[in-house]
């Protein structure tokens, strides 16, 4: 697991610590549970304004034709995230998690958004979970419609996807 910060702001710095010190734990807990993990890029975002540019930019790297400085400046209509407290996506390497530290008030938060946006990794960790994403992206992106059966069927999985993160926040108690 590589992890860096972005956007560190003042006071962000327990919380910041807390999650770099528990993040190899929380991988180990994620990967003994569910198995295997891809490289995963842990970025500890200090500004709220900024976690869709990191995570359109790590997406948009994937994708030959769009101008990540020309998507930042349109929110994605999939995206509601100003007060979330991670989010998950793939990226050139792997799969990027970014934190909003500034969201968070306690290292409970932390320990349950690592491991459920550790959850996500591991779902879409495999070639066939990340070609899908892929295509699910050109789609959002704009640059592939899926055919709406397939759609329907991808934003079934993601919302079975996301009950299994949440289910699994309560192994944050391991840690």
């Amino acid at each position: 697991m590589r992890i860096s910060t972005e956007h560190f702001l003042f006071g962000s710095g327990r919380i910041s610590k807390y999650a770099r010190t528990i993040a190899p734990d929380a991988e180990k807990l994620v990967r003994d549970t569910f198995g295997s993990l891809p490289a995963v890029h842990l970025v500890l975002n200090g500004d709220t304004s900024q976690m869709d540019h990191l995570v359109n930019t790590g997406e948009t790297q994937l994708l030959s034709g769009i101008n990540p400085t020309q998507v930042n400046t349109v929110s994605r209509p999939d995206r509601h995230s100003r007060h979330s407290f991670g989010r998950t996506s793939i990226d050139r390497d792997g799969v990027l998690i970014v934190l909003q530290l500034p969201n968070m008030r306690s290292e409970h938060d932390v320990r349950e958004t690592l491991v459920h946006e550790l959850v996500h990794a591991h779902q879409l960790g495999d070639r066939s979970a990340r070609d899908l994403h892929l295509k699910y992206l050109k789609h959002v992106w704009g640059q592939q419609p899926m055919k709406p059966n397939t759609l329907s069927a991808y934003e079934l999985l993601i919302d079975q996807r996301e009950a299994e993160a949440y289910g699994a926040e309560n192994l944050a108690a391991q840690l």
